[in-house]
């Protein structure tokens, strides 16, 4: 019994963790690097990227040595102009590489291995891609999760939203969850992943797509569970030019 009370005196002297500040951006580099413009300019993106000091980056429509962006390795060369280590999650082969999503990171590595979910049926293969991190040396972990569902139809895609749900209630990390979801708030798809997750809301303008004129809300972070994860801010970010999509900004405390 004197044993138990030592113990817990111990415990309750150590000083308790602080909560984590994390700054998350996702950004769909339309087909491995093309501006509205009709550049592919993947060091442009890394510069929209930069400018929002995140310490993840959530990546969709990436190319990894596909003929139409120079069989070049995109998250890799974003995520080097960036200083950050990166993974990438294929959907599909294409070109004679892949396709699919990133995720880039300057956290340390949390415990386990990188996974991705690849969604059951559907015109054309599509995955989430999970990365386990730490928030800091010391900090708690978490899961960063990039996806891009399927546009053709609420019908096939619901499925795929209603099976991420379910798969990131299951882990035992908060999970923050960023990408092109491809349908706006109020669809069946949207309301899947809300029954389940907590989606956060934009300040301000809320529209992402196209970036030139946007008139569509396709862009979307989620958190899970809400009682560890805090948003500080989540924003649309005022870039026309480098993606036919706006990037998206979430900095959220991670409660230990």
């Amino acid at each position: 019994m004197r044993l138990l009370i030592l113990a817990l005196l111990v415990v309750a002297a150590l000083p308790a963790a602080e909560p984590a500040v994390i700054r998350v951006a996702s950004y769909n580099i339309r087909t491995g690097g093309v501006g509205m413009d009709g550049k592919r300019d993947l060091l442009r993106q890394a510069e929209v990227l930069r400018a929002l000091r995140p310490d993840v980056v959530l990546l969709q429509e990436v190319d990894l040595n596909a003929r139409r962006s120079g069989k070049v390795d995109c998250a890799g060369i974003i995520a080097k102009a960036l200083g950050m280590r990166h993974h990438f999650g294929e959907a599909m082969p294409f070109q004679g590489g892949s396709y699919g999503c990133a995720v880039l990171a300057r956290l340390p590595a949390g415990q386990g291995g990188v996974s991705t979910l690849r969604f059951l049926g559907g015109s054309e293969p599509r995955v989430a891609l999970a990365v386990p991190l730490r928030a800091g040396p010391d900090g708690p972990e978490f899961l960063a999760v990039s996806t891009h569902l399927d546009f053709r139809s609420d019908k096939e895609v619901e499925p795929h939203a209603r099976q991420l749900a379910e798969f990131l209630v299951a882990q035992p990390r908060p999970s923050i969850l960023g990408g092109d979801l491809n349908f706006e708030p109020g669809s069946p798809v949207v309301a899947a992943l809300d029954a389940r997750l907590r989606r956060v809301p934009f300040a301000g303008a809320d529209a992402t797509y196209p970036a030139d004129k946007p008139a569509r809300r396709i862009d979307h972070f989620y958190v899970h569970p809400a009682s560890r994860l805090e948003a500080r801010e989540c924003r649309v970010v005022p870039e026309a030019l480098a993606s036919d999509h706006r990037p998206i900004l979430l900095e959220v405390v991670l409660k230990p």
